[in-house]
């Protein structure tokens, strides 16, 4: 079967080139200073198409819209402390409970009855350190102690960045020195009083620190690169996590972008992905976020803003893993690599932007047969969802992992319910989440089709994310909206595409909470042999005279 499949592609690539040889040969004479392209330059394409041996597959169906946005174990770690010297390093975005590793202990004084605790909250500066609560009980804000009625606390200290010349013995003195800083990080110093009537259940094993994370890089305000201010990439100490009355430090599209040039100690990598500035689209990340910052109406009165990314994740996560919990925030956006660039795609009803037409003309046929493309009107049934429910960080119970509630839509055809699990990290109100949700759930009513073919010169003015029309009268499609979902040249000015269906429906909810989902959010199929009986028609009549 394997051989077959390959003889005909090769085949509908030879004939390709045939057909479109008159805008293959344009592009190639552009592209080569106008010098001629002849005849037999074509063919010597062709025969180098067979010599390669090409195998062009069109069923596979891409992952544009699909994502796990599995929770980080940092989530959980952060929720008691550990005395764990291999613990990964923490990374703290937003507003959130930081990490809570200890990197020091001692039992000192003469009558061994203090204790003091290093606890490293993040491996990076923070912008501030708010509040520390043991257990439910708040017992440190402002900077101060609260709540020490028995003095069960001499003191806690909190440092936004150690670095040196700030370091403070701590304990005996004699292990924890003036030299001991940990440069680059925020941490806390907890120290205790060993008294059976300040903590009789012992020492508190959960601390939650509450903090203003990392702050971001923000290319809207970079004079250099396109926008305006002194932020910098290369120089993080212009990063921001406030500017003016904007939390840029919760916007996880420039969490993100943050996150893929990649954060320094030293001068040395510490975490991140380390990507080239000039590999990334900062035109599409300051779109983004714009975006995650506009504001959206609550179904209680008022506004907040659209996306927010407070989580936290560690260096022992995959990029995957960061990436995908990141643009989970953001509704059903994805990162991808478009010509060698970094940039966000989908996720915001952009149906109003500029759009490629296509139509059967384009597409690639075979020698003696019909245009050879490949339409899935759905997924398998089984990766079909009705129901999506999650956790998320709730800021109400300090952080810990809660439901954010339940979305759902019409039965399925075969009346089973199938639950999409849709865990935001990130995300710090249900509201948010159920909203983000309603976006998934419309996607997989609204948009489940695939169509992929093989398109001849014209599918260059697209890229993968693009929106496209599709003129197919064998599917009765008039400028039928999808878009790019994945994209192969598989020779010069020939490109394997599949295109995923797209609908301005999918982000109905996206800038107010207030609405429901529809009574019928899955339409019935279209079946052409029924017939639409016509009534209402009433019948008049009007009587003209001296009319010759």
């Amino acid at each position: 079967m394997s051989k077959v499949v390959k003889v005909i592609a090769l085949v509908v690539i030879a004939v390709a080139v045939i057909v479109f040889a008159p805008q293959i040969a344009g592009f190639l004479a552009t592209t080569f200073g106008g010098a001629a392209v002849s005849a037999a330059t074509i063919a010597a394409i062709t025969s180098t198409i067979v010599g390669i041996g090409l195998s062009i597959g069109l069923t596979a169906i891409g992952t544009l819209f699909r994502k796990s946005a599995s929770l980080s174990q940092s989530m959980a770690d952060r929720l008691n402390t550990t005395v764990v010297p291999t613990a990964p390093r923490k990374i703290v975005f937003g507003r959130t409970g930081a990490g809570a590793d200890v990197r020091f202990f001692e039992t000192y004084g003469s009558k061994k009855d203090r204790y003091v605790q290093v606890i490293a909250l993040a491996s990076h500066k923070l912008n501030a350190i708010r509040e520390v609560y043991f257990e439910n009980d708040l017992r440190w804000s402002g900077g101060a102690l609260v709540n020490n009625t028995k003095s069960g606390l001499g003191y806690i200290r909190a440092v936004t960045e150690g670095a040196p010349g700030n370091g403070q013995a701590s304990g005996s003195g004699g292990y924890w020195t003036v030299a001991c800083t940990f440069t680059g990080c925020g941490y806390i110093v907890a120290d205790f009083k060993l008294d059976n009537e300040a903590w009789p259940q012992g020492i508190p094993s959960r601390i939650t620190t509450v903090v203003e994370g990392c702050p971001l890089y923000d290319p809207r305000q970079d004079s250099t690169r396109g926008g305006s201010g002194s932020h910098r990439a290369e120089d993080q100490s212009t990063w921001q996590f406030t500017s003016g009355s904007v939390e840029i430090g919760r916007n996880p599209a420039l969490a993100l972008l943050t996150y893929l040039i990649g954060y320094r100690i030293n001068g040395r990598l510490a975490w991140g992905m380390g990507v080239p500035v000039a590999s990334i689209d900062l035109d599409n990340f300051r779109l983004y976020a714009n975006i995650c910052e506009e504001r959206v109406a609550v179904a209680g009165g008022g506004t907040v803003q659209r996306y927010t990314g407070d989580g936290i994740v560690s260096t022992s996560d995959t990029f995957e893993t960061v990436i995908n919990a990141l643009t989970a925030a953001m509704g059903s956006c994805k990162l991808t690599d478009v010509g060698g660039r970094y940039c966000l795609i989908g996720g915001y009803d952009d149906s109003l932007g500029p759009i490629q037409s296509f139509d059967e003309n384009d597409l690639v046929g075979g020698i003696g047969s019909p245009t050879p493309y490949n339409w899935v009107p759905a997924g398998p049934t089984r990766e079909t969802y009705n129901v999506a429910r999650g956790r998320f960080a709730d800021p109400a119970q300090l952080y810990q992992l809660a439901d954010w509630g339940s979305i759902e839509t019409n039965d399925l055809p075969d009346g089973i319910p199938r639950v999409l699990t849709l865990d935001l990290g990130f995300v710090n109100r249900a509201e948010t989440c159920q909203r983000i949700a309603k976006q998934f759930l419309a996607r997989e009513a609204k948009t489940p089709g695939f169509f992929s073919a093989v398109f001849g010169p014209k599918a260059f003015a697209v890229q993968v994310g693009d929106l496209c029309t599709l003129s197919l009268p064998s599917q009765g499609w008039n400028n039928k909206l999808f878009r790019v979902q994945e994209q192969h040249e598989v020779h010069d000015m020939i490109y394997q595409m599949t295109l995923r269906e797209e609908s301005p429906e999918v982000y109905a909810w996206d800038k107010d909470e207030a609405l429901v989902l529809p009574s019928n959010l899955r339409p019935p199929g279209y079946d052409p042999s029924l017939l639409i009986a016509v009534d209402g028609l009433t019948v008049t009549s009007t009587t003209y005279q001296g009319v010759a």
